[in-house]
């Protein structure tokens, strides 16, 4: 009976986690920030095969995580790779923002607020807030700094990124909120090209 018990709670545990790892999973590139301060992305790139072989973009992948792992520790994984329609998806785990900004070279922070401007943040941009109902209104930076307890992600580079919470202020440029967890960074160019976005979120 013991063991039968065990297998379910088992079944059970892989089912949630399957669940959750569907949850985590995008058709665009999307960074996803979980409670913890655990980081997914999914990369998606279109392929012109003149140019791109799918084995060595696999084999540079791979390098790079064994150069990192070697360096770093075992905090960063690829949990998937396929090339489907033209289309290559990667999908990487983080164990912590360091880790993200680390691989990809991209900087990123998540973080309480007060942390942020700790670490020199200075939230000098504009804001908008959201609405339960999804209504914008321009945020002063004294308002957005106002709740000690509100939590923010920062990155710079366009991609959608998806927090843990309830989207409460975000910076304006180039920025646009589509599901209460959800903005969609838009810029055009490159990563190195992109503007420091600022999403406050509870």
């Amino acid at each position: 009976m013991k063991k039968i018990l065990c297998a379910v709670i088992m079944i059970l545990c892989m089912a949630f986690m399957s669940g959750c790892a569907q949850k985590m999973d995008a058709d665009t590139n999307t960074v996803f920030v979980d409670k913890k301060g655990k980081i997914i992305s999914v990369d998606v790139e279109a392929l012109d095969r003149e140019y791109y072989d799918v084995e060595e973009l696999e084999a540079y992948i791979e390098n790079h995580l064994k150069e990192y792992t070697e360096a770093n520790g075992e905090t960063v994984e690829k949990m998937s790779f396929e090339v489907k329609d033209g289309k290559a998806k990667l999908k990487m785990s983080y164990d912590s923002w360091e880790d993200y900004t680390g691989f990809n070279g991209i900087e990123m922070y998540t973080g309480t607020v007060v942390k942020a401007q700790a670490e020199g943040y200075d939230f000098d941009t504009d804001f908008y807030s959201v609405a339960d109902s999804g209504e914008q209104n321009t945020a002063g930076k004294e308002e957005v700094l106002s709740d000690d307890d509100s939590k923010v992600a920062i990155i710079k580079a366009n991609v959608n990124i998806k927090v843990p919470g309830r989207v409460l202020f975000v910076s304006e440029k180039n920025t646009k909120v589509t599901e209460s967890d959800t903005v969609s960074i838009t810029g055009e160019g490159s990563n190195e090209e992109a503007e420091l976005t600022y999403i406050i979120y509870k």
